[in-house]
């Protein structure tokens, strides 16, 4: 858990994001929208953090379990 928020929720939340960028990529796909493309990659990046820091919390989790189980 990560602030209040379930490891599941933040992958959907990364997942909704991507998503969302995808579908604005091709509604400005030939365009010149030059705000907006920059807005899109900014939200992919944010996705891509979010999905990163689930893992890297995941792995800490399973560290710590880990470490915990061989001090008792």
């Amino acid at each position: 858990m990560i602030e209040g928020i379930t490891y599941e929720e933040m992958l959907n939340i990364s997942k909704e994001l991507s998503t969302s960028a995808e579908t604005i990529s091709e509604v400005i796909k030939d365009k010149d929208f030059p705000e907006i493309s920059d807005f899109v990659s900014t939200v992919e990046g944010y996705s891509k953090y979010l999905t990163t820091t689930v893992e890297l919390y995941q792995d800490v989790d399973k560290a710590l379990n880990y470490l915990a189980s061989k001090k008792k």
